[in-house]
């Protein structure tokens, strides 16, 4: 009999973005309110109090070709 496991892992990428004009970039107002809505949401579904930290990596900062995206993902793995 074989000896391994098997599992399926679903990942959902969370995106929330900020239009950015050239040459001006993206406000930085609206920049603080997406981060601010991201994080939320992150701490929501990795169940982060309010007075504990995210950690650093948590939310990445990616360039668009015309906006500014701020991202995470969330895994889940189901054994077979």
């Amino acid at each position: 009999m074989a000896d391994y496991t098997s599992r399926t892992v679903t990942t959902v990428r969370r995106e929330f973005t900020v239009p950015t004009r050239l040459p001006w970039g993206a406000p930085a107002d609206e920049v603080g309110k997406a981060w601010a809505a991201a994080e939320r949401e992150y701490r929501t579904a990795n169940k982060i109090a309010e007075d504990q930290p995210v950690a650093g990596d948590a939310l990445r900062f990616l360039p668009g070709d015309d906006e500014i995206v701020i991202a995470f993902t969330l895994s889940e793995t189901h054994d077979a």
